[in-house]
């Protein structure tokens, strides 16, 4: 038997209609925007430019390609050629997820993340009203709160326009919860995890305890799959809640610990899997996901701060009688509170630092707006204790994080208008590539505009020669990811002095990342930030030099070349492709030409003579 809770869930779907036409805007003023022009993408923030990496693998899913595949190489996982385990394959149930409901329907991978946006908002929502709505026992307070965490997760965070009133440059403009397919995909099951921890320790019969202890761990199984930063910060929770409720001791609290205990032994149970799957992992998988070695304590980022001064708040409440220590509205307001302490804080103890700037956008800004939801819901009752003072406070709250949410969203959309419309205007080339190329497997492209390379294998199933978000695939190891780039810029006639230029004084999208990777020019990705210096720059410009001076046919024929695209009107000297490559002549398709390549047959003598000419030219 579980404890019975009226909710009136007439609150929760209001909520949910609210934030699903919220996260339909985006997609809406895109297609608008681009009217006739449109060509089938979702709209791009250009703030979560990791998207486009998401919506490759996923379309790889849907042609059919096993789970170890590299959709920007074009290697899949064969007996013959194994591939090994990248982010993408062992975080694999969200892709699937999407995957198979899009083979289902018929829909490409471009419609389904369109899709996927309004329905990760619509169950996020439902299932966070029903955890809020449970722990409160006020809908009016739970679909208020809804609003506050889901609209407010940037400010907590640190970041969109909130971190520009700071001087601060934006990092994402947008809902983080709604980024595709991380987190998105998988943050319903995140708010779902607590909310069958709740009921499993409110429920009076064991046998449903145990029932519902089964389906939480059923659920972290999912999210271990899902996404690092989300399973982890579940577990570093339950293992604070558990903590707590030992120190608290409620009423019943050894029958509750045993059930905390009994979710754990469950949950973790799909740790053994994923041991197997990270065993097998690419050698580059660490450099790409920046963990690094440090004890440091880092205890100054604003969900800290938020959740210390719930914290205070709550002892204020405690010992002015407005709130009970050993009830599990309380309980739950701490743990929720103290998670933002263990997820930045976890390196003192294991040494190992992972990305702390994911935990902040995706998880420790949620906890801390969950927990001072809960608290605030003592606040309400207690303290303004007349009706209509109750419903002016909700009523506050949830205008000024609806308020937020849609200006945020709004100017995020605007912003991104430019950068979603290269996106969409590559769909073309790849849908024309796809008919070109049935005879030829994931023949390899040459894109000399790196945001349209970054988007071509969301659309087919071709690879491209180098783009940014190679790097976090396992096709290609480190060295040959820096050969590909090396061979993009040789190709396109960036001398190493242009190439200089380039990364001083300009932003060209992707050169830095081609260099030396995301881990070193995303800021906040490490705990101990490397800043590229003048010396590694100098140093990597003297390598390419060299690299070009040592261009050789071998060179040419490691990775050959069947197609470049280029963006009409673009003022490129390919002449170094061309002493390699005959090019047939173009044709136009949408805003880009497209050429077929051939490899030259070329003698040593032709190549030697190319080859004093080219140094002679620089």
């Amino acid at each position: 038997m579980i404890e019975k809770v009226d909710i009136n869930w007439r609150w929760g779907v209001m909520v949910t209609v609210v934030m699903t036409l919220l996260s339909l805007y985006p997609h809406l003023h895109f297609r608008l925007s681009r009217g006739e022009s449109w060509n089938g993408s979702y709209a791009a923030i250009e703030g979560v430019g990791d998207e486009v990496a998401y919506s490759a693998y996923v379309n790889a899913l849907i042609d059919g390609r096993p789970r170890r595949n590299d959709p920007y190489s074009g290697r899949d996982d064969k007996s013959s050629h194994p591939q090994s385990e990248s982010l993408f394959s062992i975080q694999f149930f969200p892709a699937y997820l999407i995957a198979l409901s899009a083979r289902l329907f018929g829909m490409t991978a471009a419609s389904a993340f369109i899709f996927l946006t309004p329905i990760a908002a619509a169950a996020t929502s439902l299932v966070l009203f029903w955890l809020l709505g449970m722990a409160t026992r006020d809908s009016a307070l739970a679909a208020a709160g809804s609003f506050a965490v889901l609209c407010l997760g940037t400010v907590v965070g640190g970041h969109g326009l909130f971190a520009g009133f700071f001087g601060g440059e934006p990092l994402y403009n947008y809902l983080m919860f709604l980024r595709r397919y991380q987190p998105a995909a998988s943050f319903p099951f995140f708010v779902l995890y607590f909310a069958l921890v709740w009921r499993t320790l409110t429920a009076r019969a064991w046998t449903c305890r145990v029932a519902l202890a089964g389906a939480a761990g059923l659920v972290f199984g999912a999210l271990v799959f899902s996404y690092v930063y989300l399973w982890t910060a579940a577990a570093a929770w339950l293992v604070g809640l558990g903590v707590i409720w030992a120190i608290a001791r409620p009423d019943g609290w050894k029958v509750q610990l045993k059930a905390i205990c009994l979710i754990g032994l469950v949950s973790f149970l799909s740790l053994i899997p994923l041991a197997r799957l990270f065993a097998n992992r690419a050698a580059s998988l660490d450099a790409v996901q920046a963990l690094e070695s440090s004890h440091r304590p880092d205890l100054f980022r604003i969900p800290e701060l938020v959740s210390l001064v719930v914290l205070v708040m709550l002892a204020f409440l405690i010992r002015r009688g407005f709130a009970r220590l050993n009830s599990h509205q309380t309980l739950f307001a701490i743990a929720f509170a103290v998670l933002p302490f263990l997820v930045f804080n976890q390196q003192i103890i294991s040494g190992k630092s992972l990305q702390p700037l994911h935990y902040e956008m995706f998880v420790a800004n949620y906890s801390a707006i969950i927990s001072m939801v809960l608290m605030l819901g003592f606040v309400v009752k207690r303290r303004l204790g007349f009706p209509v003072r109750r419903r002016k406070a909700v009523l506050l709250l949830a205008v000024i994080a609806l308020e937020w949410g849609g200006y945020e969203t709004f100017i995020a959309s605007k912003r991104s208008l430019e950068f979603a419309r290269r996106f969409d205007e590559a769909r073309p080339v790849a849908l024309h590539l796809n008919e070109k190329t049935k005879a030829i497997e994931h023949a390899t492209v040459l894109s000399s505009d790196l945001l349209a390379a970054d988007v071509l294998p969301t659309s087919t199933s071709n690879a491209v020669l180098w783009a940014p978000h190679m790097l976090v695939f396992s096709g290609a190891s480190s060295a040959e990811g820096k050969e590909r780039f090396y061979q993009y810029l040789y190709y396109t006639g960036i001398s190493p002095n242009r190439l200089e230029n380039i990364l001083r004084n300009e932003r060209e999208y992707g050169f830095a990342v081609g260099l030396f990777g995301f881990e070193r020019t995303i800021k906040g990705l490490s705990l101990d930030p490397k800043p590229i210096t003048a010396e590694e720059l100098k140093n990597e410009l003297q390598q390419y030099a060299a690299y070009c001076d040592s261009f050789t046919r071998e060179r040419a024929v490691q990775t050959e070349l069947a197609y470049l695209m280029t963006p009409v009107g673009e003022q490129r000297d390919f002449q170094n492709l061309d002493r390699w490559y005959e090019r047939e002549r173009g044709e136009r398709v949408g805003n880009f030409n497209l050429y077929r390549l051939h490899l030259r047959e070329i003698s040593s003598t032709m190549a030697a003579a190319y080859t004093k000419q080219s140094d002679s030219e620089r």
